[in-house]
């Protein structure tokens, strides 16, 4: 199984905004097979089950709740027919909503847009309240985060969020516990292992690079070692130096 990150799907500079041709193209490679994009009620049921799930599975992941998620994403997606997931902070979609989103651009969801995403019949999952480093929070504020959140999607949206994602991809054995306590799953980012769901609280994620070429895109999805080695293979084929091994 390979999960794959994005953040923003547009033309702006830096290492998280896909350009939208590019992610066009990824979705429709993802869409001929070998490959199986996978919904996350798959994911949590291959889980809970202990049942295998297909090969060459994708599972795609959207994290910070980006308003382009939904007016430039949602379309390509629904035009080929892939599931996803949406990670969103709770605190983002309510009245007391941060003066300052610590993101590159500062259109995120409301509402009416995540409603939208889900009645496609895709899913959220939770991000924090108000998008902190949760290995830096108090226990009271660590609690504040992951269950505030929790509630306010749950209450906004009419149904509790089942999996996690770490903010910055920052998490502790401490962090670890307190989301156990309310989530089955949880998504972490760039490791060196592959996603096990024997180990569910750190399921790692390939971070797609603005810059791969479909090529380099492949490479990366078809690589048989860990997220962060599957990225050095990519970036390696667009700098014309030797791939690492497979491992």
């Amino acid at each position: 199984m390979k999960i794959l990150m994005y953040h923003l799907v547009q033309d702006l500079p830096g290492p998280m905004a896909v350009p939208p041709g590019h992610f066009r193209a990824q979705m429709e490679l993802l869409s001929r097979g070998p490959y199986t994009v996978i919904t996350e009620d798959d994911l949590h049921t291959a889980h809970g089950r202990g049942s295998p799930l297909p090969d060459h599975a994708v599972l795609l992941t959207f994290d910070d709740g980006y308003a382009n998620t939904v007016t430039t994403a949602l379309p390509v997606l629904e035009h080929l027919g892939l599931p996803a997931v949406m990670a969103v902070c709770g605190g983002y979609l309510t009245v007391d909503r941060p003066r300052h989103v610590p993101h590159p651009v500062q259109e995120t969801v409301d509402l009416s847009q995540v409603q939208a995403w889900t009645a496609s019949g895709r899913t959220v999952a939770a991000h924090s309240y108000t998008h902190r480093r949760l290995t830096g929070c108090t226990p009271h504020e660590l609690a504040w985060q992951t269950a505030g959140d929790h509630e306010a999607l749950t209450e906004l949206l009419g149904c509790a969020p089942r999996t996690f994602a770490y903010p910055y991809g920052a998490y502790d054995p401490r962090v670890q516990r307190v989301v156990a306590g309310l989530y089955p799953l949880a998504l972490a980012t760039d490791e060196h292992h592959h996603p096990d769901l024997r180990h569910p609280y750190a399921l790692s994620r390939i971070q797609v690079d603005p810059a791969w070429s479909i090529d380099a895109f492949r490479t990366a999805l078809d690589s048989t070692a860990g997220p962060a080695a599957a990225q050095r293979a990519a970036r390696a084929l667009l700098d014309g130096t030797p791939k690492e091994p497979r491992r």
